[in-house]
């Protein structure tokens, strides 16, 4: 027969066990920690106008690529010349017509990625020149098809002094700051990009990382879990 200070031991592994089981990768339990980047480059994503994206050089007024991610279109429709006198870029022959964002985008970019955590959240930037509509398709995209999924940002189609006055933009601070939470599964990023006026420099860039993240019921679990520790203890220490 146990004694009762074996019981207290017992019970007080008990509630240890559950209360480690309980807390989310992130936090140092069992699993590990996930996390998923979501970027624009060259060597990833596609568009449905050549297929695999490809870098551009960009006005130096336009936000600055960060680590791992960069400025991206379909083809070179970029800044592809520089005039310093007069701050403007010359364009090439692959720089877009202009359209309305009533109209068909100018191109459409595809992320695809799987998230593979019960849960997941974080923070997705994206810039455009001149601006952009996004989407999180968690169905099959076929590319051609334009926008389809879940609308996160709607476009903006009033322009300032270098592409749209307000997020999405191209300028520092002009990008889009969206949050998502997604469960397991395959997800396709589908951003829609609109060349507001003709004959300049397009493109759009995109940043995020999604983190594993616990779910309520995992808190509710966790809390649970200390305030049985809690009271256990204060019972030990009144005996």
């Amino acid at each position: 027969m146990l004694s009762f200070a074996g019981s207290r031991n017992i019970w007080l592994g008990v509630f240890l066990t559950a209360l480690i089981a309980c807390i989310p990768a992130h936090f140092g339990g069992v699993a590990s920690a996930g996390t998923v980047d979501i970027f624009s480059n060259g060597q990833s994503g596609t568009n449905n106008e050549g297929g695999t994206n490809v870098n551009v050089a960009v006005s130096p007024a336009w936000a600055v690529a960060g680590p791992g991610y960069e400025w991206i279109s379909y083809g070179a429709t970029g800044c592809n010349m520089f005039v310093a006198l007069t701050g403007t870029c010359t364009p090439g022959p692959q720089n877009p017509v202009g359209t309305t964002v009533d109209s068909t985008p100018t191109a459409t970019f595809y992320q695809t990625f799987t998230i593979t955590d019960s849960f997941d959240s974080g923070t997705l930037n994206v810039w455009a020149d001149d601006t952009a509509s996004v989407y999180i398709d968690a169905g099959t995209v076929t590319t051609g098809t334009g926008s389809s999924g879940t609308l996160l940002w709607l476009a903006n189609g009033t322009l300032g002094g270098n592409c749209a006055n307000q997020p999405i933009g191209c300028l520092p601070g002009m990008d889009a700051q969206i949050g998502l939470g997604l469960t397991s599964g395959t997800y396709t990023l589908v951003v829609d990009a609109y060349q507001l006026v003709g004959g300049s420099p397009f493109g759009v860039m995109y940043d995020g990382v999604l983190t594993n993240a616990p779910e309520p019921e995992s808190y509710m679990l966790i809390g649970l879990g200390l305030a049985g520790l809690v009271t256990f203890m204060q019972r030990r220490k009144r005996a």
